[in-house]
């Protein structure tokens, strides 16, 4: 594949039939001129793959706008929140079934009793 860096109103031509003008840059855009012979369909990349494969060989640089970035930032964000709570309901399960054990093997002192229920009262207020 070749690969070129061209200027503002530069071109490149394909064959002897095919001019291609690259013009201002607007932001992440280009406005480029296409000069070929009607019957040789010049499509965007994008219209072009709704119907064939990307061709072999293209770099894949397309790069993503703020708004993007700033969307998936908020679902990592969220995504990580949820792992977090999960983990914590995971630690709270544990150590409630820790506590249920102690209780069903026989714990009938009251300050064990009254030590298991204020565990138990923190882990439910901590999943709160």
């Amino acid at each position: 594949m070749l690969s070129l860096r061209l200027k503002s109103g530069e071109y490149l031509t394909i064959g002897e039939e095919i001019a291609v003008q690259i013009f201002r840059q607007t932001g992440d855009s280009f406005e480029v001129a296409v000069k070929a012979p009607r019957e040789i369909p010049v499509l965007r990349g994008e219209v072009f793959e709704r119907n064939s494969q990307r061709p072999e060989g293209l770099r894949d640089s397309r790069k993503r706008s703020p708004s993007q970035l700033q969307s998936s930032a908020k679902r990592l964000t969220v995504l990580a929140r949820r792992e977090e709570l999960r983990e914590r309901q995971l630690d709270a399960a544990k150590k409630m079934a820790a506590i249920l054990d102690r209780m069903q093997a026989g714990a009938s002192q009251p300050e064990d009793i009254e030590k298991m229920r204020a565990l138990l009262e923190q882990l439910r207020e901590g999943l709160e």
